[in-house]
């Protein structure tokens, strides 16, 4: 009877680690690997212990059989030592309904963004078509306003016309706000997605505010080396090209400069950016208690003329191509110490070894 019990038990001991792997290769979802073969392991050291035991009935082994209960207890202690280790990670494995109840708020989640993103188009769509149509009224003034001047010039009184002439001015500004605002629609839609030079992009802007540099004794610096990214050109450098310009106007010192440079790493505002590019100037500055709302639409905080006469829209057309492509715009700046804006674009740059801070 001992016998054939050893002998039994001994199969079924080493027929159980055989299904424990099994399930382990096949459905390593349902059980943790090492979990699995620690009992495999366990379970088949049991095994040889009754095997050796059966052997002894007719060989007296007992040395051997010493030796193998010897093996076994190592392996139950340092197996019960490793299950409790894994206990916490067992017990904070979420169940099959919290699972499902996941999968649930995340397809809900998808669904809402989806949603968000089809009235966002929608809204977007309805703005553009809404600017179009309001420009041609605003036109119409205009023009009428003209040809009053054209055809009565004569006759009418010097401040009559100097109000025409507001008239028409008023009507322009309305235009530029309608064309803005159109621009504006239009930013975030699906774009051609390439890898360029954002170095020679800058170099382009460069060139193109030459006169403008001139004119404002402004000098741009490329302080590090600029990658190559994936993504869309012409929104790259309408995000360079309204920081460099702002930070050209806003400012009154004798020798404007902007340093332009790009960071593996950098610490903003409490958080890490990373792949940001910067554009820093020696401008004005912006009082912290106002720096949430250099981002909105139409917002200008400075409205002395001896700084443009912009639509205050710039910023705003920055922060939404920054958004739009899943990447982060942040702004560290006081008032009379210049200012300095991070943006990151989602896709990595194309090489490595760049600076970091």
């Amino acid at each position: 009877m001992h016998g054939v019990s050893d002998l039994l038990v001994a199969c079924a001991y080493f027929a159980i680690p055989v299904l424990i792997l099994q399930a382990v290769r096949r459905r390593p979802d349902l059980l943790d690997a090492q979990v699995g073969r620690l009992f495999a392991t366990f379970i088949l050291a049991c095994g040889f212990s009754h095997l050796a035991g059966l052997a002894t009935l007719w060989v007296p082994a007992y040395g051997l059989q010493a030796a193998i209960k010897v093996m076994t207890a190592i392996i139950s202690v340092y197996t019960a030592i490793q299950l409790y280790r894994l206990l916490p990670r067992f017990l904070a494995m979420p169940s099959q309904f919290q699972m499902a109840l996941r999968d649930a708020e995340l397809l809900q989640s998808h669904r809402r963004a989806e949603e968000s993103r089809e009235i966002q188009e929608k809204m977007s769509e309805f703005a553009y078509i809404a600017s179009h149509d309001l420009k041609a009224p605003m036109r119409g003034i205009s023009n009428h306003a003209q040809f009053l001047v054209e055809d009565h010039a004569e006759s009418l009184p010097a401040d009559a016309l100097k109000r025409i002439t507001r008239m028409q001015e008023l009507c322009a500004r309305v235009e530029e706000l309608i064309s803005t605002l159109m621009q504006y629609s239009r930013l975030g839609r699906q774009q051609a997605i390439e890898l360029f030079d954002t170095k020679r992009e800058v170099e382009k802007i460069i060139e193109t505010l030459r006169e403008t540099l001139n004119e404002k004794n402004g000098t741009i610096e490329i302080d590090t080396p600029l990658p190559q990214i994936s993504g869309n050109p012409a929104e790259f450098n309408t995000v360079m090209r309204n920081l460099i310009t702002n930070g050209l106007t806003y400012n009154e010192n004798d020798e404007r400069t902007v340093h332009i440079g790009f960071l593996d790493s950098v610490e903003v505002n409490g958080k890490t950016m990373r792949n940001a590019f910067y554009v820093k100037d020696n401008g004005i500055g912006i009082d912290p208690e106002f720096q949430a709302d250099v981002f909105k639409m139409f917002k200008r905080l400075n409205t002395n003329d001896k700084y443009s006469e912009g639509t205050g829209a710039g910023l705003a057309f920055v922060k939404k191509i920054v958004e739009t492509s899943s990447g982060e715009i942040e702004l560290q700046s006081a008032l009379g110490a210049g200012s300095v804006f991070y943006f990151s674009l989602s896709a990595p740059p194309a090489a490595e070894g760049q600076s970091s801070a």
